[in-house]
């Protein structure tokens, strides 16, 4: 049985800069998660105005068919976080996609905002968002967090 997994990560600067992005799949190419994700922005900003209460989530972003859904997060800073996951059909199904949960990916968010703080907040890196993130630290980070998440796990 098939299960619902993360299949790209992507960190998006305060000025809607690429800082990272990772796959974890054959299935695509990166630079199709590129467009996606790039996508992304102009949900972010038509969601911007009434995200008053302070809430960082902002959920289910858009689905692509009945495979693909990309959920946003957004932190204090600005840095938006992207997070890609495929749900093949099959399995524990609810209206023909595998059943995830904004709670089940809550926690990714908050894993990746962590690891994010915790490179930002190393004294020996240079916080500039015209170049990617190349820290060994961060990227393994991104993996370990996106291939050990399954719905209903903490990360």
């Amino acid at each position: 049985m098939s299960h619902p997994r993360i299949v790209c990560v992507a960190i998006i600067g305060k000025k809607n800069s690429p800082l990272h992005l990772s796959t974890f799949t054959d299935s695509k190419d990166a630079l199709s998660f590129h467009f996606l994700v790039h996508t992304t922005l102009d949900i972010f900003a038509s969601r911007m105005p009434s995200k008053t209460n302070g809430d960082s989530d902002f959920g289910l972003l858009y689905a692509v068919d009945d495979e693909l859904a990309l959920y946003g997060w957004l932190t204090n800073t600005g840095i938006k976080i992207v997070v890609a996951i495929e749900t093949p059909v099959g399995g524990e199904v609810e209206g023909g996609m595998a059943l995830v949960r904004e709670g089940d990916v809550k926690g990714v968010f908050k894993a990746l905002q962590t690891a994010y703080i915790s490179l930002v907040c190393n004294p020996f890196y240079e916080n500039d968002e015209t170049r990617p993130i190349e820290s060994r630290r961060f990227l393994m980070d991104v993996k370990r967090i996106a291939e050990g998440w399954r719905p209903g796990v903490t990360v």
